[in-house]
């Protein structure tokens, strides 16, 4: 079976890449340079040279020789400018959904997130017990409008589902390199002493559900997906960071405290049309600094998800995916 996939030269898309292509699948990632085109063929790949904000014909060509859509890619960045979340997140999904529909594509499997409920704290979530309104944040709003869009476009002969992941981690997450750099530079504070819980997926895990999605006859549903135990933010950052051979401390910082500054930084940031990244942001509170959980009973239930890796042995991984890049760079250097 053969898969457009966007985002593949990401950190999710060059992780799943590789198990997809083991579990028999072909995949067709799309890409807009070269250096991206080298990241999806590294890992097996067959790059389609196109930008995702202005579909050409390579993609329209590509999409009517696949089964299915796998849709990755998203504009995740922490600030305040609303014009790329919406181009990105909003716009091009749709651009995408309806190109996919109309040349054939089987099944389209968004990527959406698990903060694109509304509410704090989250505890325990289930799909039929979260709210229908829009979050507050850039982010998970524009990605919910898109999920709205993916759902609402299933029919007998297009199915749809869209995964909603927590925060991911596994081996070579670029998106932990900030709070690495703090840990680093002796910055980082626990918001409220971290010891609220924080779902959380492992890559291969989210691989597994993925898979599950695509061998399902359902459409038309969202579903989390997560690594199934329940973990606070302290217990699952300080493991993964002493995998990388760090240590994040015991400082603290009152919630309080961090809830006021990420609402001056952002009133501030408004205010003066600040297109960089503040210091801290309300949607960092939200997901870091109060508990943040979803079930996962119905992905399971409905699509056959299982784990592919549980915490302790993803917690291994990391070390020895760190003790490798240590002995490569002893052998470069």
């Amino acid at each position: 079976m053969k898969i457009f996939l966007t985002g593949g030269s990401g950190f999710v898309g060059q992780s799943i890449i590789p198990i997809l292509i083991e579990n028999g699948f072909e995949i067709f990632a799309l890409v807009r340079s070269e250096k991206s085109a080298e990241k999806v063929k590294s890992v097996g790949a067959i790059p389609i040279m196109d930008e995702l904000t202005a579909l050409s014909k390579n993609t329209e060509i590509s999409l009517k020789d696949c089964d299915y859509v796998l849709h990755s890619a998203a504009h995740m960045d922490l600030t305040y400018d609303k014009e790329p979340f919406y181009k990105i997140n909003v716009e091009a999904t749709k651009d995408l959904l309806n190109k996919a529909k109309n040349n054939g594509i089987k099944k389209f499997i968004y990527i959406s997130a698990a903060p694109v409920v509304p509410g704090s704290p989250i505890i325990n979530l289930s799909e039929k017990d979260a709210g229908s309104e829009l979050p507050n944040a850039l982010y998970p709003k524009t990605k919910a409008i898109a999920e709205k869009a993916v759902l609402l476009s299933n029919n007998n002969t297009f199915k749809t589902i869209a995964l909603r992941p927590p925060a991911i981690w596994g081996p070579n997450n670029h998106h932990y390199n900030d709070l690495m750099a703090n840990v680093k530079n002796g910055k980082w504070k626990w918001i409220g002493g971290g010891h609220q819980i924080l779902s959380t997926i492992h890559v291969k895990n989210l691989a597994n559900a993925i898979m599950s999605a695509f061998q399902s006859e359902k459409g038309g549903e969202a579903y989390f997906v997560t690594d199934g135990d329940r973990r606070s933010m302290r217990k699952t950052f300080t493991a993964i960071l002493n995998a990388e051979g760090l240590d994040p401390g015991e400082k603290e910082l009152p919630r309080g405290a961090a809830v006021f500054f990420a609402h001056l930084f952002g009133g501030i940031w408004k205010l003066l049309g600040l297109k960089s990244r503040p210091p801290v942001m309300p949607l960092m509170i939200r997901l870091m600094g109060t508990e943040f959980s979803v079930s996962d009973q119905k992905a399971r239930a409905e699509l056959g998800y299982k784990n592919a890796i549980d915490f302790q042995q993803g917690v291994m991984e990391l070390k020895n995916n760190c003790a490798r890049s240590k002995r490569k760079g002893e052998l470069l250097s």
